[in-house]
């Protein structure tokens, strides 16, 4: 089969999505169909179902949803291709897309190296064992035990001269320029025709692509010698640039689309030993573009977890930069006194480093707490220094909530007012707002309350109705709905429930049309219902649907953001009144204040998307 849409019709029709799904998760006949827990959020009550007639999958709790393919995606943390093949191999399709010669010695060729380097790694972690020598040592004493050392397949490269090629040249046939190739081996510049093998004395680390390939290696020296960790070269399987050691494992452990990210293979290895798996790390380099586009895939927020030490926080520094050109969150972990993540999960163990995680500092305030460093802020003269440095900084900010934010952190740190630090953000155009902040945030709550309940009483009620209402005339537009809605983008309760109901009931029944009176609706709302005209939409047109849709969805959006705004308007009320010395209190405060501000900036991103 060479043609990609027969193939992928071809998987759709032999792989039945129940069948799939039951691999992965418990489900239980439903009608003609399944429903079971979902595995994508927590929930105790089944509101995941199956539907067996489409082919497809949806969950009415956090929903997610979609076909086979989508599945294989989301649960294996795959991309689109990769889904593609791992189904093609299941319901045994053999894939052979048209292609040139070159291309298939290409593929043949780094078929063949990633073997050699799994000979490799055998090779190492045979070395490390049989003999219980320096390597086994070094990694025992570094708190590994032997499940860790063999699940991350670490070996031992002994120290000589060409153990290694003898190994692989005498008994497993290779040739002495396929290991050059692979970076295994070296030609000496002294003796000709003589080879040596590229690592000795050290301890192996193998290095897996996503997929779980062995494509390099690296290795920490066991003596004084340099460098100290050694990775392979750049080959034709092996780019440092475009791969992240331990992401093979990561990905199949990442929750809330997060990723931790450490400097070193210790640091991740440890780490995962203790539990906390959804972790990556760079290739004795700093941070790359390409490396922020591979977490891209997997992740949104992206935990900086590097040393403590002055190296250390600059490269954290760089990072931030990085992550945040690919439009990645990128927060950086308080290590406190602890060197590096090894020694802080040791030290104080897995709940205090996961709560360190959560208490993560948001890039902005890194800044500005590395940037204080810099300055002595009990003098005058530095403390207006660091102010104008800071809010220099605070500039680049477009979120007016970010800005607020930020101005009152600097404000309160130097000592300063906020109003002085935003004329200094702003410039010239800024004016300040003197009023009192209690009658500020009492009539701001006030106006807010009753905007929202004018437009749930009248506009953005009338639109939920009318699409609810729609969706009952017909199916294309409850399948088109399934995949662009959640439940909880209705701003009315009733609404939700019928949305809900509308899809249980159709993700059982076959029918164009479905009788308002075959589904379980509020009494109050089927009243509302059955007013609605649905005349002025003309239900045919996928534009008019799609945009009846969206305007669901920009309500239900804008709805949670006001909800968010007087959340943080009042939390602002309780922080003015506590006093300097409830300052656990204080900073649990400020923690929840920055975390409805990023909030409030997600969804605009997202709003404006729409």
């Amino acid at each position: 089969m060479n043609d990609m849409k027969e193939i992928i019709d071809e998987i759709k029709a032999r792989c039945d999505i129940a069948s799939i799904i039951s691999d992965y998760i418990k489900i239980n006949p439903s009608g003609g169909n399944y429903k079971g827990l979902c595995p994508f959020h927590v929930e105790k009550t089944p509101s995941f179902y199956i539907n067996t007639s489409k082919q497809i999958y949806k969950c009415f709790g956090c929903g997610e949803g979609g076909d086979v393919i989508n599945f294989i995606m989301k649960i294996e943390n795959l991309d689109f291709m990769d889904a593609v093949k791992l189904l093609a191999s299941r319901c045994g399709i053999d894939i052979n897309f048209n292609m040139d010669e070159d291309t298939k010695k290409k593929i043949e060729l780094s078929k063949k190296y990633q073997d050699i380097h799994v000979e490799a790694a055998r090779f190492y972690y045979a070395q490390l064992m049989k003999s219980k020598n320096r390597g086994y040592d070094y990694l025992r004493n570094r708190g590994l035990d032997d499940k860790t050392i063999k699940s991350f397949g670490l070996g031992f490269a002994p120290d000589g001269w060409s153990s290694l090629i003898d190994y692989l040249t005498e008994n497993k046939g290779y040739s002495i320029e396929e290991l050059m190739e692979c970076g295994l081996a070296g030609k000496s510049t002294k003796y000709e025709d003589r080879y040596y093998d590229k690592f000795r004395n050290r301890v192996m680390f193998p290095i897996f692509d996503y997929r779980g390939n062995v494509i390099g290696f690296g290795g920490r020296v066991l003596d004084d010698s340099l460098p100290k960790y050694l990775n392979s070269p750049d080959t034709l399987i092996f780019n440092k640039r475009h791969n992240l050691y331990g992401l093979n494992f990561a990905r199949k452990n990442i929750k809330d689309r997060t990723l931790i990210l450490v400097e070193g293979y210790m640091d991740l290895i440890s780490l995962n030993q203790y539990g906390i798996k959804n972790t990556v790390a760079t290739l004795g380099t700093a941070i790359t573009q390409q490396q922020a586009s591979l977490i891209k895939r997997y992740a949104d927020v992206v935990i900086i977890s590097y040393d403590s030490d002055e190296a250390g926080i600059k490269a954290a520094i760089r990072a931030i930069d990085i992550l945040q050109k690919e439009g990645l969150s990128a927060r950086v972990l308080n290590l406190s006194d602890a060197k590096d993540p090894d020694e802080y999960v040791r030290k104080y163990g897995v709940a205090n480093y996961n709560k360190a995680v959560k208490e993560s500092i948001e890039r902005t305030k890194f800044r500005i707490d590395i940037m204080k460093r810099d300055f002595d802020i009990d003098n005058g003269e530095d403390a207006i220094k660091f102010a104008r440095k800071a809010a220099n900084l605070i500039k680049s900010i477009k979120s007016p909530v970010e800005i607020d934010y930020y101005a009152g952190y600097v404000g309160k740190i130097a000592g300063i007012d906020v109003e002085s630090i935003k004329k200094e953000i702003y410039g010239k155009s800024y004016t300040a707002n003197r009023k009192s902040g209690k009658n500020n945030t009492s009539l701001k709550n006030e106006k807010i309350h009753i905007e929202k309940m004018s437009a749930i009483e009248h506009g953005e009620e009338n639109t939920e109705a009318l699409l609810l209402k729609s969706m009952l005339e017909k199916r294309d537009i409850r399948e088109i709905a399934s995949l662009k809605l959640d439940y909880d983008d209705f701003i009315s309760e009733d609404a939700q429930k019928v949305f809900k109901e509308i899809l249980e009931y159709d993700s059982k029944e076959e029918s164009e049309r479905i009788d308002i009176k075959e589904i379980n609706i509020p009494e109050n709302y089927m009243n509302l219902l059955q007013k609605t005209e649905i005349s002025a939409i003309d239900i045919f047109n996928r534009k008019e649907v799609e945009e009846m849709i969206r305007n669901v969805k920009k309500n239900g959006m804008k709805n949670k953001m006001e909800s968010l705004v007087v959340k943080q308007a009042e939390l602002e009320t309780k922080r003015k009144s506590l006093g300097s010395e409830q300052k656990t209190e204080l900073k649990e405060v400020d923690v929840e204040i920055m975390n409805i501000a990023l909030q409030i900036v997600e969804m605009n991103k997202r709003l404006r998307s729409l």
